[in-house]
């Protein structure tokens, strides 16, 4: 499991920036905002804060995750200065880490998770001040290691996830790297890696090979 993690941005941010940040108009700085301290709802206890992530204008984008719920329970928090603006539960999913790029004027995440002993996944989210916390894809890899990466230069994270070819059977099973660049909102599947019997490191540019292990 990946440790927490918390960026800052640095620039500074004046009246002007916080009513673009509540009107969804995006101005060219960034800001460290306060820490959010309230708990989003279906969070109240239990819960551990997993990743906070301070992005421009004053908004943050945090991960909250019960370890109590059998299977993995969480809750996406999305802030606006110290005021939670949405939230949204992710039944059943894990989240273990977060990133966040430009997409037009609102930010793009990605968030990866666990659904139980061996399957890991990343889901693609769209922060906008207007509508919330917006899901608009998931992918699912067959074995932990579910990895965010910049494989594409474009500055929003992309997907390295870990497969298995299920032959003769799971524990014995070489694993393999397939890698996904997000594109519009969804995660676009460019090809997968050699079946390996050792873990290896997630790549770092996409694949391009043959993905007929299974």
């Amino acid at each position: 499991m990946r440790s927490r993690r918390v960026r800052a941005a640095t620039a500074g941010i004046g009246a002007a920036a916080l009513a673009a940040a509540v009107s969804g108009t995006v101005l060219p700085t960034a800001s460290a905002a306060a820490p959010a301290r309230q708990q989003p709802p279906g969070c109240e206890t239990d819960c551990e804060k997993v990743f906070d992530l301070s992005l421009p204008y004053d908004v943050r984008f945090t991960g909250w995750r019960d370890d109590s719920a059998p299977g993995g329970r969480s809750v996406l928090a999305y802030y606006i200065g110290d005021e939670l603006h949405d939230s949204r539960e992710l039944p059943d999913r894990g989240v273990q880490d977060a990133e966040c790029g430009w997409d037009g004027d609102a930010q793009r995440c990605a968030v990866t998770y666990y659904t139980g002993a061996h399957s890991t996944g990343a889901l693609s989210a769209l922060l906008t001040a207007d509508r919330g916390i917006e899901e608009t894809d998931s992918v699912r890899g067959g074995a932990p290691g579910a990895t965010l990466r910049q494989l594409d230069g474009n500055g929003r994270p992309d997907v390295a996830l870990r497969q298995s070819t299920y032959d003769p059977n799971y524990a014995d099973a070489p694993k393999y790297w397939e890698t996904y660049l997000e594109f519009e909102g969804k995660f676009v599947r460019t090809g997968c890696g050699a079946p390996e019997q050792q873990p290896s490191p997630a790549p770092t540019e996409p694949l391009y090979g043959s993905c007929a292990y299974y």
